[in-house]
């Protein structure tokens, strides 16, 4: 793994930078504070994420979003990788980023990201659920301070950090889950043991149910065999019920044309009764009834009325003439009176206007009595003929309306004789009627003699019929029930099959739980007496050989860094450093600041090239980060960080220090400056 470059956006004292790293050695040089330590954390993020609540160490105040851009070479591949910070009220929290691999885009959240980080790196798969990268933190980048806390932990919190850093601790997760498994495991013996209990008992049921099944068989071939005799016995009978039946339908059908016979005869008989007693009926009402020629004397009648009829229309006519002379009479009496009255009051005449005489008067008066005694005349006589008239008319009314009622009565008389000539034909009718009614008895009478004659013949058929289907009845009752018994035996042959198939397969199942339970004891046994220790000792010798490995290489850059025969170092069983000096031992923390510091930094180079070493595959090796590896040195150990750096001989070593002698060391310098609180490259 290569740096090429960093983007900071807002991160700590970095408002919007871009620094390059150029290969081979490269110092951060700078003041305390100048933002040297920033770059470093910044790249831990860009590759691995925040641990949680990490955001606000990151994150510039007063900003709420801000980025860290990371563009790096692994062997054949360039990598861009870009994380994003975002404020929110509560907290600081990453928001999804994106990764470019040879110019392929792929964005992804925080924890995707750190998964195709991991993988780039061929850091194992596990990784990926630690809170950081484990193998990155001891093997590329450790600060100088947290390895002096590492020395000055206590030996049992040491070793667990170098377990987990050597991935030794999964000899003692195997054993932690190895006595889990054993629980279960023993959890489940005592289960299989508690099931096969059930075994023996199972075995009996089984023998007891297969004899039994035995003797349910051979009850069912019994039973078999009396159904079959049934059976046939039983069709036997009903060939002998499908003969009588077809007998009996015969018969019913005889019956059946016995009683319409029976039926017409009945119906004949009451015919011929009615039709008698009718005829009686009509015989009697006739005996009385005479023949006339009622059309002659309807016509004498006609001709009277007619006659009389003429004569009161001439009377009437003649009537109305002497009325109307009568009230001419009448009205030429009443004009004379008139005249004889305006006569006597007129005193000139209406024509000349001259007075009228006396005489005058009286002439006229003369005049007009003559004509009134004349009228009164006319009138008796007129009254005379009006009278005799209308005498006549009356009496030719009262002679119409007799011929009228004697016109009723002959009216009467046809009617009755037309009832007369209905009757005697009636009487023809219902005679002929009975004589053909006669002849229909004596036809049913002989079809009722013949059908008694073929019923008579089945007379003995309806009891033996009976009989035949009351046996019919019986033995059918009887294959039923052998039936129901036969299906009640096969329901017993299947559930005492289905019970011994079940107890087979729980048998089955228990063989195969025995075969279980003495596998797992075997694997028990193993585990408990074998493979636990197994694991404790094979932790013991790698690590054994890593501590050898360790020792030598921690010895190794001891005397580099040092340079003084006189102080020796090694490690006891829990990788502590002892100091001895002419064969003296000093304890860490009786040392001088710069030996610490010379203690620490050779630990820190010996862990890195061991996880190097241990982890063959992993592409961070090219890459090594010292934060203030220096601290304390004197200027005769400052000289031999030359040393470490030619020792090292790495593609890419980023070192963080103020001190200005180590520029002359290294092939690069990068300067740092606060200006205003923001970092800037000098």
């Amino acid at each position: 793994m290569i740096i090429n470059k960093i983007k900071l956006e807002n991160i700590r004292s970095y408002l919007d930078k871009d620094i390059s790293f150029p290969e081979g050695s490269v110092l951060l040089s700078g003041d305390i504070g100048s933002g040297k330590s920033t770059i470093l954390l910044a790249i831990e993020f860009a590759l691995f994420g925040l641990d949680k609540g990490g955001g606000s160490t990151l994150l510039r105040n007063g900003k709420n979003s801000g980025s860290v851009e990371l563009d790096f070479n692994l062997e054949d591949k360039r990598v861009i990788i870009k994380r994003v910070l975002k404020r929110s009220d509560k907290s600081i929290k990453q928001d999804s980023g994106y990764i470019f691999v040879n110019g392929i885009k792929e964005e992804g959240t925080a924890t995707e990201l750190k998964a195709k980080i991991l993988d780039l790196l061929n850091y194992p798969k596990d990784y990926l659920t630690r809170s950081k990268g484990l193998l990155y933190k001891y093997t590329v980048y450790t600060p100088q301070e947290e390895m002096k806390r590492i020395l000055l932990e206590n030996k049992e919190d040491r070793l667990h950090v170098l377990r987990k850093v050597f991935d030794t601790d999964k000899y003692k997760r195997v054993q932690e889950n190895c006595a889990i498994f054993l629980r279960h495991l023993r959890a489940e013996t005592r289960v299989y043991d508690e099931r096969l209990k059930d075994k023996d008992r199972k075995l009996v049921e089984k023998d007891e149910r297969e004899k039994l099944l035995s003797d349910i068989k051979k009850e069912l071939e019994f039973v078999k065999t009396e159904l079959n005799e049934t059976t046939q016995k039983n069709l036997e009978i009903k060939k002998n019920v499908l003969r009588y039946e077809e007998e009996m339908s015969k018969l019913n059908s005889l019956k059946g044309r016995f009683a319409l016979v029976e039926k017409d005869y009945e119906h004949a008989l009451r015919d011929k009764r009615r039709s008698e007693e009718k005829l009686n009926t009509l015989k009697n009402e006739i005996k009385d009834a005479k023949d006339e020629d009622f059309e002659l004397l309807e016509k004498d009648l006609q001709k009277k009325i007619s006659t009389f009829r003429e004569s009161i229309a001439d009377a009437e006519n003649k009537l109305k003439e002497v009325l109307r002379n009568a009230s001419f009479c009448s009205a030429r009496e009443s004009g004379a009176a008139n005249i004889k009255d305006k006569i006597k009051h007129l005193e000139e005449c209406p024509t000349c206007y001259q007075p009228v005489k006396h005489e005058h008067k009286e002439a006229i008066f003369g005049e007009q009595d003559k004509i009134i005694s004349k009228i009164k005349i006319e009138l008796e006589e007129l009254n005379k003929v009006e009278r005799e008239y209308s005498s006549l008319l009356l009496k030719n009314k009262d002679q119409v309306e007799n011929l009228r009622k004697e016109l009723s009565e002959i009216e009467a008389k046809r009617i009755r004789h037309e009832n007369f000539l209905r009757m005697k034909k009636e009487i023809n009718e219902i005679e002929s009627h009975l004589s053909n009614t006669q002849q229909e008895i004596s036809k049913l009478l002989l079809n009722r003699e013949g059908i008694n004659k073929e019923i008579a013949f089945f007379s003995e058929l309806e009891d033996k019929f009976r009989d035949v289907k009351r046996e019919f009845e019986t033995v059918s009752r009887k294959e039923r029930e052998i039936e129901i018994k036969k299906s009640a035996i096969e329901e017993k042959i299947r559930s005492t099959n289905e019970t011994i198939s079940r107890l087979e397969t729980e048998l089955k199942e228990l063989n195969i739980i025995e075969m279980k339970l003495q596998r797992i004891k075997g694997i028990e046994t193993w585990l408990d007496r074998h493979f636990i220790s197994l694991m404790g000792t094979i932790e013991r010798n790698v690590m054994n050989k890593l501590h050898s490995e360790f020792e030598d290489l921690f010895k190794k850059w001891f005397d580099i860094i040092i340079g003084n025969e006189n102080l020796k170092v090694e490690l006891d069983d829990e990788f502590t450093p002892i100091i001895t000096q002419e064969n003296f031992a000093m304890d860490y923390t009786d040392l001088s600041g710069g030996e610490k510091t010379a203690v620490a930094l050779a630990y820190r180079l010996s862990l890195n090239q061991i996880l190097n070493n241990l982890v063959g595959e992993i592409r961070t090796k090219d890459l090594l980060i010292l934060d203030e590896p220096t601290d304390g040195f004197s200027s005769e150990q400052l000289d031999r960080v030359r040393l470490v750096l030619d020792e090292l001989n790495m593609k890419q070593v980023i070192i963080v220090s103020h001190e200005d002698k180590i520029e002359s060391f290294v092939e690069n310098v990068l300067r740092f400056k606060k200006v205003n609180g923001v970092s800037e490259i000098a």
